[in-house]
């Protein structure tokens, strides 16, 4: 790609989210917008796409954050080779993203849903000469992919039962839903497709993984896409599930746990993007923890926490990529004095690290005040949790603006440069920073009614009045307390730090027993293949045949009495029969191979006469040219084999097992051709081809016609195989022959 062409398309990516942006924006009309094309209408699936204030929040942020992104990947991947195909995966994944939120069909919000796990893979594997790279990728592909398994059996599920694939009109339905048989199944599987994909605990692992991604993508992937669209997708269907207990229950018991376990997590960290991940963890249980409670106040303090999140998370990850190339390590023992350098970037971290922690007048604050009004709603153990795990958050905040910045350079530090030069490497960060502050201070009756207001009234709940100061009450002091808490926990850290490390040492670590599945796995892939994949032609012949018989008896063995059947025989008919027995007794009890291929071959031939002797002339033929190319193809084989020309003698047990075989096999397909014919025929289908053999191919043959015209890709696959195996026959007769 050359240098002008380059430009144009990086214009092309960065402004194409943006403009998406401002088509959201000016297409959106509370309480909703609708966009209604039929695609498979006999599967009952429409491309439908739906803009109300749930999807709007999720739409702008993925398309409003993703143009910051885009502008800062410009400047951040500009040393990196194949820039060209990283903004194409980062824009393919943008509109994944946008597809699986703007979704009103459940089978095109899933395929939307899968296109995000193929396009991150790309995304986290974009470093792919690096071996950590590769593994990471396929470590997020395989969790999310096989959660994505779970997805689509539960809402096949809901579809069915609500009798509709349209989330519109699944809503509609809501709780009515519950008395269903299929309603906890279904549930089960869309919370294993959504904790798989928003990181929950026990999946939690793979997210930090994915830190393997070049910046630009951690900073799109952990704020505004591929994260929260298991929290999207809960949101989605409280209206359905919400009213369960089991929802309740499994929601805020994972939530809750996933957010104190990562806080924990990312408290042992030393690398500050680690740190960010682990702490994107507990964002989103709290997010699923709140989804779980579903009353006005966890609504909307779910509503206010995505959008903080998304701002102050994509700038810290930001600000870390430009420490990060400052200085070339991300480990925050070996950085100090930063802001020399990087006096910007020091601006949007101390913001966005406000809002982390959750000091006033920020965006954060505003969400964890919500936060704890929603809590204590439910008693003080959620509550409990999560002032623990948010300061936790106020300690990491505090370390990642102090320890890199503020802290005095030494000359053990890394050594600095500075890379603000470019505007685009500070500029996404300081947007994203002013965006913390902006909100809640100017913009917060705006966004209440046209997000917030909608958003909650699409999840059923009360919209409650946002507000950014409420007077002295108890969620204030809890957040004074975990501001508190947080300072006492930085003060700590390197006492706190080497306790917690040797208390968790012993414990199992996600990727651990990830990898330990993925290998059993791959032991039990190698055991089958060795089992079954033997290169032994009559034990595959014998495995589908026992298969074959296991299928057959078991539908026949449901079916009783048989019915009648009109014994009117001929005498040619006693005949063919007859002389087909003799030939396959022949054909097991020949000791010479050339004498069991004739035999074969005249089982062959006598099927050709049966077909003649019932009318079916074409088929005969057919029969018989087969036959005849059969035969002649097995004599050369036999040239090529040993001179020993003789069958082999197995031992008495095989042998006796495959008569049996053999015999189940024939009694099967007899009783199967015997309760067919006693059937009537149903003429349905050769009417149709008599009726419109000449209107529709044009010919008077109608097996010609059908082969021809109505069944052609059949006729060109089976032409092609016999090509294909045709190929291979001259392939083998011009090689060696067998010694």
């Amino acid at each position: 790609m050359q240098n002008p062409t380059l430009k144009l398309w990086l214009a092309f990516c960065a402004l194409l989210p943006l403009g998406i942006f401002l088509l959201i924006s000016a297409s959106y009309q509370p309480p909703e917008s609708l966009l209604h094309w039929p695609w498979i209408p006999s599967l009952g699936i429409d491309f439908s796409l739906r803009l109300d204030g749930l999807s709007v929040l999720f739409a702008s942020l993925i398309s409003g954050v993703g143009f910051l992104v885009q502008l800062y990947a410009i400047a951040y991947m500009k040393p990196y080779k194949g820039r060209g195909a990283f903004h194409l995966y980062l824009t393919l994944f943008m509109l994944a993203m946008l597809g699986l939120v703007l979704a009103d069909n459940l089978l095109l919000l899933f395929v939307f849903w899968e296109l995000t796990t193929l396009t991150s893979y790309l995304l986290i594997g974009f470093n792919h000469e690096q071996e950590k790279s590769r593994k990471n990728a396929l470590q997020a592909m395989l969790v999310t992919g096989s959660g994505g398994l779970a997805l689509l059996a539960g809402l096949i599920m809901l579809g069915e039962m609500a009798g509709t694939y349209s989330l519109s009109a699944i809503i509609t339905q809501g709780a009515s839903l519950s008395q269903h048989a299929w309603f906890t199944p279904s549930l089960l599987l869309v919370l294993l497709g959504a904790f798989s994909k928003s990181a929950q605990f026990p999946f939690h692992f793979w997210l930090p993984g994915a830190m393997a991604a070049p910046t630009p993508v951690s900073a799109y992937l952990h704020s505004s896409t591929m994260v929260k669209a298991g929290v999207y997708l809960l949101a989605r269907l409280l209206p359905v599930y919400g009213d369960s207990t089991l929802w309740f229950t499994l929601l805020c018991s994972a939530g809750a746990f996933t957010a104190l376990w990562c806080a924990l997590q990312a408290y042992r960290q030393t690398d500050l993007k680690l740190m960010l991940a682990f702490s994107t963890n507990v964002i989103l249980g709290q997010l699923v923890m709140l989804i779980g409670i579903g009353s006005s106040y966890a609504v909307t303090a779910a509503l206010l926490l995505i959008a903080a999140h998304s701002f102050y998370k994509a700038g810290l990850f930001m600000v870390v990529g430009n420490i990060d190339k400052a200085t070339g390590t991300r480990e925050y023992h070996e950085l100090a004095g930063l802001r020399a350098v990087l006096a910007i970037s020091f601006t949007a971290a101390l913001v966005t690290a406000a809002s982390k922690a959750g000091l006033p007048p920020s965006f954060g604050f505003l969400s964890k005040e919500y936060l704890y009004k929603a809590g204590l709603e439910f008693g003080w153990v959620l509550s409990g949790t999560m002032l623990l795990a948010n300061a936790i958050m106020v300690a990491l905040a505090l370390l990642i603006v102090i320890k890199p910045f503020l802290r005095p350079h030494h000359a053990k530090a890394a050594p600095m440069k500075a890379v603000e030069h470019n505007p685009l490497l500070w500029l996404p960060p300081i947007v994203l920073a002013l965006l913390s502050i902006i909100v809640p201070l100017a913009l917060l009756n705006w966004y209440q009614g046209l997000v917030i207001d909608p958003a909650a009234t699409v999840m059923l709940a009360t919209p409650k009045t946002v507000k950014l100061w409420e007077g002295l009450n108890l969620p204030l002091l809890l957040s004074a307390l975990t501001l508190l808490l947080g300072i006492l926990l930085y003060v700590g850290y390197p006492r706190l730090k080497p306790r917690l490390d040797q208390l968790m040492s012993g414990l199992p670590s996600g990727p651990a027993v990830y990898q330990s599945l993925l290998d059993a796995v791959v032991k039990l892939a190698n055991w089958q293949t060795r089992l079954l994949q033997h290169g032994q032609l009559t034990q595959y012949s014998l495995q589908f045949f026992l298969v074959l018989l296991a299928f057959l008896g078991t539908v026949l063995w449901q079916i009783h009495p048989l019915p009648p059947i009109d014994w009117d025989l001929k005498y040619y008919d006693i005949l063919l029969a007859l002389f087909l027995v003799i030939a396959a007794v022949v054909v097991v009890k020949a000791r010479t191979l050339l004498l069991a291929v004739t035999a074969l071959g005249t089982i062959g031939f006598l099927t050709t006469l049966v077909f003649l002797v019932y009318s079916a002339p074409d088929v005969a033929k057919t029969q018989l040219l087969v036959e005849t190319l059969l035969v002649v193809f097995i004599a050369i084989v036999l040239r090529h084999l040993s001179a020993a020309n003789t069958v082999p003698r197995h031992s008495a047990v095989r042998r006796l097992v495959h008569a049996g075989v053999a015999a189940g096999i024939g009694i099967s397909i007899t009783l199967a051709l015997w309760i067919i014919t006693a059937e009537p025929m149903n003429q349905a289908i050769s009417e149709f081809y008599a009726q419109t053999s000449v209107s529709g191919g044009r010919g008077r043959n109608i097996v010609n016609v059908i082969l021809v015209d109505f069944r052609a890709f059949d006729t060109l696959g089976e032409a092609v195989v016999v090509v294909i195996a045709g190929l291979a026959t001259v392939a083998v007769l011009a090689g060696k022959r067998v010694k």
